[in-house]
């Protein structure tokens, strides 16, 4: 199952952005565009002749701070192309509409999990060489 995260920073005030993220729907024969609830909205995709279909879950987290995941039964093994380009295409847009918006943190291309904050990592490392 493919599982691809982004996580944007910068993003405008809440009322702002929701119409912002809503300029992502699709369209009625591409896919469809929902707000789950205040903070949470979906995009479920049948991209192109695809027989896999995409979801894609926008989470507004506060702080400026916007959680893209995209998601499908695509599997890893193969790369997830479809997954990826989806991936691609939906930050890509987001840069369009954002362009003030900054690109923190992406598992294809940073791994897995997001990143420790600077704060907190320096306290690690210190803690950890106080112990040496």
């Amino acid at each position: 199952m493919a599982r691809l995260e982004a996580l944007l920073t910068g993003m405008p005030e809440e009322r702002e952005l929701r119409l912002v993220l809503e300029q992502l729907d699709p369209g009625p024969d591409r896919g469809t565009f929902t707000w789950l609830d205040q903070r949470n909205a979906s995009l479920a995709l049948l991209p192109g002749s695809a027989a896999v279909p995409v979801q894609v879950l926008l989470e507004l987290r506060g702080r400026g701070e916007l959680l893209v995941l995209v998601t499908s039964r695509e599997g890893m093994g193969t790369g997830a192309p479809l997954s990826r380009r989806v991936h691609e295409q939906i930050l890509q847009r987001l840069a369009q509409l954002l362009p003030e918006s900054v690109l923190q943190y992406r598992s294809d291309r940073d791994g897995p999990l997001e990143p420790i904050a600077t704060s907190r990592t320096s306290w690690s490392a210190r803690a950890y060489e106080q112990q040496l």
